[in-house]
């Protein structure tokens, strides 16, 4: 008999993954105190997005929440009166803020779009931004506050990314994008005409009376800004570049803008900091406003049973002790933005995996915290630039690996396996592991196997409606076992070795598949999708379907409880003490162990 409603019920702990995730800066003379402002523009994953206002001569800061959407990658500072942001990924919305009354306008919104990306100003005053999915260019008036959509930049249908853009040269913006197929074009603002520039792949850098720089890879083209011709003498020009970045103490390049007293200022993960001169030291100093709560992504319990976590977006990992209810944020835990994947914890480290940079990390909680020296946490050999994004998460394997799942880079469908050696820290990886083009959706193990779930998705692209796949994968060998399921029964995160058998989220239904027969020996309805699986009791699969979560006996091979959640749950973690973690957005519950007592009712 299926039981709802069973008690205990969780309990709230709090929100302990806080982070900022600066996308981008802005230098403003303030007009409401006459003193310049360093401008960031913070995404919020899971919440609303805000702007911080640093004054650099004192360090003291201020926030404005931003009237929607989660945060912002286009930001512009209009005539040091307005502040023009596009915000995402939910709502596309085109935000101004008046800097003297410290008001927001009424919100517009691009139709049918998700993100602005990165916004410029061009020759006509105007504000001009890219968009995702419609791959179009927008125009935003501010003297009349309208928007206008000026078009699509790509004739190819899978092309949804216009991005960046760059405003500098009168007359025109450039327009970079992709991804199935790669992009420059040039808009010709008094005409309304795109027309092909410059080599696609690259994007604008800078542009004077003299020359238009493109660049991809540190590779730098120069073409003639009246006649967009190629121009020799690229050291020559090379000379005339502005600075746009520094050099960090670890050698990584970061991005800079110039105050209006010309000094410069830049942010690196959760501090920012104040130059100068372009050959100053940076000192890096903590962002001098409290940062929000922020989705957690991925939860691990270690051997103490503190809960780790990642935040959604920002590179961040948090850790909650529930001796005594403090948590910990991290600052960046390397040098790549997006955000962690895999938390596997293997002989008291945290073996982590990170989007965007296919990157994998290991890090030591006993020791001290220098990851600006890449000594703790330590990046390692990563899978870029094939691989970026650890979509099928970091398990243990039957081998003593870490082994994690990953995603294609952008424009590509398709996946790969990557194990760690945890002693000598190595790192090996198989491209397509089940040979059949698919990105690693999910990951788990046991004490013989891989096993591994592949579906459509992929970066910069739409999702490919193929049918989905389970692999039974063998270290050492290689894939044993392969199963394609039914057109409508995708797979996803959701996949856990528990009981001496493999529990696969396959649609609206669990998939049980037997090892030792190589098999699938039945099915559980769930009617709705599960975001996330764990290993409960010795006997028990905890799945997380949308907003309730089922009990699976796993001997019985059936659900046996149900409780409705407060909302979807796509992390969750297992205590070595028997409590249940998961979070819904940016709020961490608990439901005491005990709970699968239900059996006995």
């Amino acid at each position: 008999m299926l039981l709802s409603g069973f008690r205990p019920s969780y309990e709230r702990v709090g929100q302990p993954c806080r982070n900022f995730n600066i996308l981008a800066t802005a230098a403003v003379l303030d007009p409401y105190d006459g003193r310049e402002k360093f401008v960031l523009s913070n995404f919020t994953a899971g919440g609303t997005g805000n702007l911080i206002f640093i004054d650099p001569a004192s360090g003291e800061g201020e926030s404005f929440r931003l009237p929607g959407d989660e945060g912002a990658w286009g930001l512009v500072n209009w005539n040091d009166e307005k502040l023009v942001v596009g915000t995402c990924p939910q709502y596309a919305y085109l935000h101004v803020f008046d800097l003297k009354t410290r008001t927001w306008a009424e919100p517009l919104r691009a139709p049918e779009e998700k993100y602005f990306w990165d916004l410029t100003i061009a020759s006509d005053g105007n504000v001009y931004g890219g968009s995702w999915p419609g791959c179009s260019l927008y125009r935003y008036d501010p003297r009349t506050h309208t928007l206008e959509r000026m078009g699509r930049v790509s004739d190819h249908p899978n092309d949804m990314y216009s991005r960046p853009i760059y405003g500098g040269l009168p007359g025109y913006v450039f327009v970079a994008g992709g991804y199935e197929t790669l992009f420059l074009k040039a808009f010709h603002i008094a005409s309304g005409t795109f027309r092909d520039f410059g080599k696609p792949g690259y994007t604008v850098r800078e542009a004077t009376a003299e020359f238009v720089c493109i660049e991809k890879d540190g590779d730098l083209q120069f073409y003639d800004s009246a006649t967009f011709e190629p121009l020799a003498d690229a050291e020559g020009l090379r000379k005339k570049l502005s600075v746009r970045a520094i050099e960090l103490p670890n050698g990584q390049s970061c991005r800079i803008v110039r105050l209006p007293s010309g000094r410069l200022a830049g942010v690196r993960g959760q501090e920012y900091f104040v130059l100068d001169r372009p050959d100053d030291k940076p000192v890096l100093r903590r962002i001098p406003t409290d940062a929000p709560p922020t989705r957690i992504h991925t939860l691990a319990a270690d051997e103490a049973g503190r809960i780790w976590g990642s935040c959604g977006f920002g590179q961040t990992i948090f850790r909650y002790d529930p001796a005594d209810g403090s948590s910990w944020n991290s600052s960046s835990v390397c040098n790549a933005g997006g955000e962690v994947y895999g938390l596997q914890f293997y002989g008291g480290k945290l073996f982590m995996s990170a989007y965007v940079g296919g990157d994998h990390i290991v890090y030591d909680p006993k020791q001290p915290w220098d990851q600006l020296g890449n000594v703790n946490p330590r990046s390692l050999t990563p899978v870029r630039p094939d691989y970026i994004r650890p979509q099928g998460r970091t398990v243990l394997g039957p081998d003593g690996g870490i082994w994690t799942g990953w995603s294609a880079k952008y424009g590509t469908y398709g996946g790969a396996l990557s194990r760690i050696d945890p002693h000598t820290l190595t790192v090996e990886s198989w491209p397509d592991p089940l040979e059949n083009g698919q990105q690693v959706a999910g990951l788990t193990a046991d004490g013989k196997y891989v096993y591994v779930t592949t579906n459509g998705g992929a970066s910069g692209l739409p999702y490919k409606e193929d049918r989905c796949w389970f692999g039974v994968w063998a270290p050492g060998e290689g894939a044993v076992y392969r199963h394609s399921f039914a057109a409508d029964e995708k797979t996803g995160a959701a996949v856990v070795a528990h009981g001496g058998k493999v529990w696969v989220r396959a649609g609206n239904r669990i998939a049980v598949f037997d090892p030792s027969a190589m098999r699938f020996t039945g099915e559980i309805e769930t009617e709705e999708a599960c975001g996330w699986m764990v290993a409960a009791d010795h006997r028990t699969v905890a799945a997380f379907c949308g907003s309730r979560l089922l009990l699976i006996d796993t001997d019985e091979e059936r659900a046996i409880a149900r409780l409705e959640l407060p909302g979807d749950v796509q992390a969750a973690a297992a205590a070595p003490n028997g409590d249940l973690y998961f979070a819904v957005e940016s709020i961490l519950y608990r439901l005491p162990s005990g709970y699968t007592t239900v059996r006995q009712d």
